[in-house]
């Protein structure tokens, strides 16, 4: 029991706990973003709100990441949540942009998204199997800074043209458009480099599973 306590102790240290926050602000912006009761206030002050969780947990994003640094609490588990954390927090926002009430991105475009991230999640596997933790990479910082940058940009817009009267989804759509070929660019190129870094792994698992079979 007492080395059960000291596993979670070891397990929830700071830096830890605010990747697990960050995992639960995507259940909290989706209803933010979808509720309508929040109208009555005006659709500006919802968006407000939603652009404020999307601040906090871009924030928390950097945060925890140097203080994992500074008080020497890197871990596998936070090298391993933290990645997940960021992706199913943007992609719920990415995916709420894409729905059928706005339509403010194209749907394709968060789905080649989703497989890119799958794709991620993958090669990660394979360097397990070789007891191997694969930490982010340039690509995947830049990755998540493009995508952190465009749904901050995305919902200042549309927070902007509400605010001044003149909100459509259609000038909200255009301006994200171009953003998000940005995006879609710069994380294509992510998957291929963690892909291209990983191939030993891939490869060697590969190779080991033949070998168990045969």
């Amino acid at each position: 029991m007492f080395g059960r306590r000291r596993a979670i102790r070891r397990l929830l240290t700071f830096p830890n706990i605010l990747t697990l926050l960050r995992l639960a602000s995507a259940p909290l912006f989706l209803v933010l973003f979808f509720a309508d009761f929040l109208d009555r206030h005006g659709h500006v002050w919802r968006l407000a709100m939603c652009l404020a969780v999307v601040v906090l947990s871009e924030a928390s994003d950097l945060l925890d990441g140097w203080l994992a640094r500074r008080y020497r609490q890197v871990s596998d588990f936070g090298k391993l949540m933290d990645p997940y954390a960021d992706s199913a927090f943007r992609l719920t926002v990415l995916f709420s942009f894409a729905g059928r009430a706005y339509h403010w991105v194209p749907l394709w475009m968060v789905v080649v998204l989703l497989y890119r991230d799958i794709l991620t999640s993958v090669v990660r596997v394979f360097a397990m199997k070789r007891r191997v933790v694969v930490a982010a990479r340039l690509s995947g910082k830049l990755k998540a800074i493009s995508q952190a940058a465009a749904i901050l940009a995305i919902l200042a817009v549309a927070a902007a043209y509400e605010f001044r009267g003149i909100y459509s989804d259609e000038v909200v759509r255009r301006c994200a458009t171009p953003i998000m070929w940005v995006v879609l660019a710069v994380a294509v190129w992510s998957g291929l480099d963690y892909a291209w870094a990983c191939r030993r792994h891939i490869l060697a698992a590969a190779e080991s599973s033949d070998s168990e079979e045969r």
